[in-house]
């Protein structure tokens, strides 16, 4: 219970860096450039990704391979 809960404090504090990480890029950047620029695994960028966006918090858009990360709450 305890693996549990610390992965989702993990996940928690990711999905936090990503919002900084995308005020910082003006609200809008690629998931790509996110990855980079955080220094995260693909499961960790869509995991944190995915709970950003089913906190509305982000929208999501395909962009060729990668998304199109916006910002919805400036």
């Amino acid at each position: 219970m305890q693996d549990a809960a610390k992965f989702t404090d993990t996940l928690a504090q990711t999905a936090g860096n990503l919002l900084e990480a995308l005020k910082a890029a003006g609200g809008d950047a690629s998931s790509w450039d996110l990855k980079l620029k955080l220094h995260l695994s693909s499961s960790a960028l869509y995991l944190a990704l995915g709970w950003l966006a089913s906190q509305g918090k982000i929208a999501l858009y395909p962009k060729e391979l990668n998304f199109r990360v916006v910002l919805t709450e400036k």
